[in-house]
């Protein structure tokens, strides 16, 4: 009885919070601005009312999110500008890193090719194109690290044009594991096609796709941060936890 009365007035509180979250969203959209510039095929995800200004969470299709502020008058939008607190905190950043949070427990871990170093105890997610030099410089740097497990997820990108035929030689490899070391130190090894390397590419396409992957190296933290390119600082930050 007292799990059920407890529900129901958690239930009471937060209808008037969101309730005022679609108020606070209607009133965006209408504004002249946002029907101005904002494109059809953009999503206001949110709106929060900042007291001066209104602030935005934005995304085209299964893209990265952003954030963009309007004011109120419904005059101007403010794109690409970071706001500043009197704390120094750049809440533009923080806002947008925590709105591009991925859920760990939807990615595919167990489709994923593995490497793992001692214990293997923390995860760390990889977006990788083998091709990619900070990408190369970056798991250069991780194999001085350990107890870790690293779960690649392959982005052959077009800047890079035998990234695709790398990846599938070593997919298609005797011993991958060695294959992608080899590839990544900048060694050659016997081009190798295979059927199961097509399969796996599509499928990390489509983790690519949904995650927003918008460059190489990324990392994915096991709580969902986003650590975009080759930031040792970060990497050795959570690393070292």
């Amino acid at each position: 009885m007292k799990k059920k009365l407890f529900s129901l007035v958690l239930a009471i509180v937060m209808i008037p919070g969101a309730l005022l979250a679609q108020s606070v969203l209607r009133k965006v959209k209408s504004l002249p601005v946002v029907k101005g510039v904002i494109s059809a095929d953009v999503q206001i995800v949110s709106a929060k009312d900042m007291g001066d200004i209104y602030e935005l969470v934005v995304q085209r299709q299964q893209g990265l999110k952003h954030v963009v502020y309007a004011t109120k008058d419904g005059a101007y939008l403010l794109l690409g500008g970071n706001i500043v607190n009197k704390d120094k905190v750049n809440l533009t950043q923080a806002q947008e890193s925590e709105v591009n949070r991925v859920d760990v427990s939807t990615l595919p871990l167990k489709d994923a090719f593995t490497i793992k170093k001692g214990n293997g105890a923390k995860k760390l997610i990889m977006f990788d194109d083998v091709d990619c030099p900070f990408c190369r410089r970056a798991y250069s740097w991780l194999k001085t690290k350990d107890n870790y497990t690293l779960y690649v997820f392959f982005d052959p990108l077009n800047i890079h044009p035998q990234s695709y035929a790398h990846t599938v030689s070593i997919l298609c490899s005797k011993n991958p594991v060695s294959a992608f070391d080899q590839v990544m130190s900048g060694q050659n090894i016997a081009e190798t096609k295979c059927d199961a390397a097509t399969r796996v590419l599509a499928g990390d396409k489509a983790v690519v796709d949904r995650v927003g992957v918008d460059g190489t190296p990324l990392f994915i933290t096991d709580s969902g941060a986003r650590i975009v390119g080759f930031q040792t600082q970060q990497l050795e930050s959570y690393l070292g936890k």
